[in-house]
């Protein structure tokens, strides 16, 4: 490969870059919105403090996470270094939230005081994660 072609590869590797980076912005929109329906389930959990609250909390969580996991399926590009972010996001989220419920369900049952905090810290994980990308994908531009 001769010097001009070079440049050229990397010429057109710049602009596909360009025009594909912006369109991994959508894990934004799911990574915020999986923190945000973690939040309000257990939100839901924690302040029902009964078997119906469960009920409808897991109903609201199954429903919402299904949405997230359709959008996420029917987008054509993977933001850049996504399976490291996202189980990173996942990864840091799990333990919160299991935390969350084991230990508020066995000591903190109805106490506002334990659940708020923990329904927001579970929903930094994968938020930050989504403003990640939402960063990087507009850096491309």
């Amino acid at each position: 490969m001769r010097r001009e072609e070079a440049w050229d590869a990397l010429e057109q590797a710049g602009a596909m870059d360009a025009k594909v980076r912006p369109m991994g912005r959508w894990y934004a929109l799911y990574g915020i919105g999986f923190g945000l329906t973690s939040m309000i389930l257990l939100l839901i959990i924690g302040i029902s403090d009964s078997v119906a609250g469960v009920v409808v909390g897991m109903t609201f969580y199954a429903i919402a996470l299904s949405a997230l996991v359709v959008y996420s399926t029917t987008r054509p590009v993977k933001p850049l270094g996504y399976n490291r972010l996202h189980l990173w996001g996942i990864g840091v989220w799990t333990p919160a939230y299991v935390t969350a419920v084991v230990v508020g369900s066995i000591l903190f049952r109805g106490e506002l005081l334990w659940w708020v905090p923990m329904a927001v810290l579970s929903a930094v994980p994968t938020s930050v994660v989504g403003l990640i990308v939402l960063r990087r994908s507009r850096s491309a531009q």
